[in-house]
């Protein structure tokens, strides 16, 4: 690619299992720029029940645009050793002690003379932006795409009771199947009965004070004092702008630059489009990096 004048070449691809500290593991993709290691890195991190895999179309046009990237995995999804079925149990609190942890140390290992940003989307960003609370120097900022505080309140009547009614329907059928059946039923993908209970509490109270956690992470995002990109995706029924203005609002010490993302209009799923549709948002994400470099 010619960026700037410049011809960046391929980035190298690899891939790397990472093992969390109770023996769950991953498989990453590491992409690479050989010729300056000292590029920054993305750290992506999934939606609800999406896999990495998704990203990748994102991924290789971040490293065509000079990036180096590195694309994980939530618990249970993917390439995920947690497989999900009757019993399994995690929630918000293994994968914000456990999952980032892992991750964020096999990043500094693999880069460690570049800066590190947190990328996440939907609730990748918002799980990314609780363990920035718990550990806030890991990272040199982070860019939230789609990552709504899910408080009910931030979808307009009556769509609001739609989400309430919806997030606590899906912990229902977990509770009665033994976990949550998402590709089964064709919402989302398969995820423990305590991670939807975790998503219905946040959904009910606007809160990250969550069951399966000893931890105060809502009080935690105070912590958090680095630059923050917040992406609002127009026409995103997923996450509102006000849901992405909510969680912002709650990293009380970032710096926190607000973005509206305009894509295509013929696109017919804003929260997930921007994948593929990504010139924009790598544009935009440059002048970010570049400013807080």
């Amino acid at each position: 690619m010619n960026e700037g004048g410049l011809l960046i070449p391929a980035a190298e691809m690899t891939t790397q299992i990472v093992r969390a500290e109770d023996g769950a593991t991953i498989e990453v993709r590491i992409y690479r720029q050989a010729a300056d290691p000292t590029a920054p890195v993305l750290v992506c991190m999934p939606a609800m029940g999406t896999r990495g895999a998704t990203y990748v179309p994102f991924a290789e046009a971040l490293a065509r645009a000079g990036f180096q990237v590195v694309v994980g995995e939530l618990r249970g999804q993917g390439t995920s050793s947690v497989r999900v079925g009757r019993g399994t149990c995690y929630g918000y609190h293994e994968i914000v002690t456990r999952d980032y942890p892992a991750l964020f140390h096999a990043v500094e290992a693999n880069f460690p003379s570049a800066p590190r940003y947190l990328f996440g989307h939907s609730l990748g960003g918002q799980l990314g932006a609780l363990y920035l609370g718990q550990q806030p120097t890991v990272a040199a900022g982070a860019i939230l795409v789609g990552a709504p505080s899910c408080h009910y309140r931030s979808w307009p009547f009556p769509r609001n009771l739609g989400i309430l009614g919806g997030a606590h329907l899906a912990l229902g059928i977990g509770r009665l199947v033994g976990y949550f059946p998402g590709r089964r039923i064709g919402v989302l993908g398969d995820d423990s009965t305590q991670l939807m209970r975790d998503f219905a509490t946040q959904v009910r109270t606007g809160s990250y004070r969550v069951p399966s956690s000893a931890l105060d992470l809502e009080s935690g995002l105070a912590k958090v004092r680095m630059p923050v990109l917040a992406v609002a995706v127009e026409g995103d029924s997923m996450a509102t702008a006000r849901g992405v203005q909510t969680l912002g609002g709650k990293l009380a010490n970032a710096s926190v630059t607000h973005w509206n993302l305009l894509l295509d209009t013929t696109n017919r799923n804003p929260h997930y489009d921007w994948i593929r549709d990504n010139a924009v948002l790598i544009e935009r994400i440059r002048a970010f990096v570049d400013t807080n470099s």
